[in-house]
């Protein structure tokens, strides 16, 4: 008995004291996972408390981080209501450079001066230095109006500085009296610079077109209402815009929405009749989902997301999908416009800065096929590899000031456009630009800085 009792004791024992030794060595594999995942999560806890101290918020709610010079813009998106309704005061007031118009969205006001100083506009409301009132001067010379967006304008530079300013003085040095007349408008798209050329330009009879053509204007062709494209953007104007259709350029969004109605639409998109052509809202990026809730999640989202938009950058510009396709029938129709009344259409190509590396790197743009199209069809000048070549061996930032062309980059296009305006003087038969050269008495001289 003894015996029996002795065993069955070690019996009762022994299974759970070998359960337990059998289970040290699992113990030692789960416990480092453990510990693993716990760091895991601290890390993850921890970003996210430090992210939300990186982010900020508009009055519209709308979450935004900047990190290395970039800028992302979380989701859920909110419409920009607040904002807009406190920069249309601004409008309402008087107090802007640009004012409402019902045709082409927004023009400069006439006789009004920048907040910066540094743009204003005549009575005619085209680009002047503050001491002058008078578009034309009385000279018998040739007339040159300018079309196109920033760019164009010469937005961040005084007026001396802008390119079509430097023009004209090249012109005159070289013998060719000639009135450079700036209708270039900030935050244009090629559709607006095309009306403008057919509600104001033609008013000026001029004898040469030159339209500042900034590839990113593609963008804007395929939008009316700007802060859903560009969200920093201080424009809560609504802008036309054409779509193809039988063959023809059909127009959307005329009248632009008025400054009265405009944060209604803004607060109701899902119900404006023009959404459907509206190529930036996308419902789903202002639908709230639990994972978003998390800073961390939804910053990662914006990352990928314009990382990716970077990689299909090419295939937005391919020449064979609709934004190009109407980019080169708005300019089809411009050039058409411009030489049934008279006058000669020069196409002059700007390159944006943050494509500017694609020239120094001897990468070809995203828009290069619509680049090459545009060079085939139209009268065209390049600027960007006379900008690289003068600038690459001193510094390509003094081409810039801020987003813009600098002073300098402004000199050597209007050098670059001298030259082709002297060189279309001696070849092109029996056209305006010809017609007017045989009234100056030089011949077109060194365009030299």
């Amino acid at each position: 008995m003894a015996d029996f009792g002795h065993a069955a004791i070690g019996n009762r024992y022994s299974g759970p004291i070998i359960m337990i030794l059998n289970t040290g060595p699992r113990r030692h594999r789960i416990l480092p996972l453990l510990d693993g995942f716990g760091v895991m999560c601290l890390c993850v806890l921890c970003s996210e408390i430090t992210i939300r101290y990186l982010v900020s918020k508009d009055p519209d709610g709308n979450r935004q981080l900047s990190v290395l010079n970039r800028t992302f813009y979380l989701k859920p998106f909110r419409m920009p209501v607040n904002r807009v309704n406190a920069i249309l005061e601004e409008y309402r007031l008087g107090q802007s450079y640009l004012m409402y118009d019902a045709t082409l969205g927004w023009v400069p006001r006439p006789l009004s001066t920048s907040t910066n100083g540094l743009y204003h506009a005549n009575g005619d409301g085209v680009r002047r230095p503050m001491t002058d009132v008078d578009t034309l001067s009385k000279k018998n010379g040739l007339r040159i109006v300018l079309l196109g967006d920033s760019y164009t304008h010469g937005d961040e530079v005084s007026f001396e500085h802008t390119w079509g300013s430097y023009l004209e003085k090249k012109l005159a040095n070289a013998g060719i009296q000639a009135d450079v007349i700036n209708l270039g408008t900030p935050g244009y798209g090629m559709d607006q610079a095309y009306l403008r050329w057919k509600s104001v330009g033609t008013t000026f009879s001029p004898d040469l077109v030159i339209f500042g053509f900034q590839p990113e204007n593609v963008k804007r062709n395929i939008n009316m209402l700007r802060m859903l494209y560009h969200k920093p953007s201080r424009m809560p104007l609504s802008k036309p815009r054409f779509v193809r259709a039988g063959g023809r350029l059909q127009s959307i969004n005329i009248p632009t929405v008025s400054p009265k109605e405009l944060p209604h639409i803004y607060a109701d998109v899902e119900g404006w009749q023009n959404r459907q052509y509206e190529y930036y809202y996308h419902p789903a990026n202002y639908e709230d989902h639990i994972w978003l809730k998390s800073i961390l999640v939804a910053a990662a989202i914006a990352v990928v997301e314009q990382v990716s938009a970077g990689e299909k950058e090419s295939v937005f510009y391919a020449i064979e999908n609709e934004p190009s396709r109407l980019a080169l029938a708005i300019l089809n129709e411009f050039k058409s416009d411009v030489e049934r009344r008279g006058a000669a259409f020069l196409v002059a190509a700007f390159i944006p800065k943050w494509n500017f590396h694609n020239v120094s790197e001897a990468r070809p743009f995203p828009y290069h096929a619509l680049l090459e199209a545009v060079k085939t069809q139209y009268d065209t000048v390049e600027t960007a590899e006379q900008l690289y070549a003068e600038a690459k061996e001193t510094n390509l930032d003094e081409l810039f000031s801020g987003e813009h062309y600098s002073a300098k980059a402004n000199e050597i296009i209007a050098r670059v456009l001298a030259e082709a305006i002297a060189q279309r003087y001696r070849t092109m038969q029996r056209s305006p630009i010809t017609e007017l050269a045989r009234k100056t008495a030089a011949q077109p001289a060194s365009f030299a800085q």
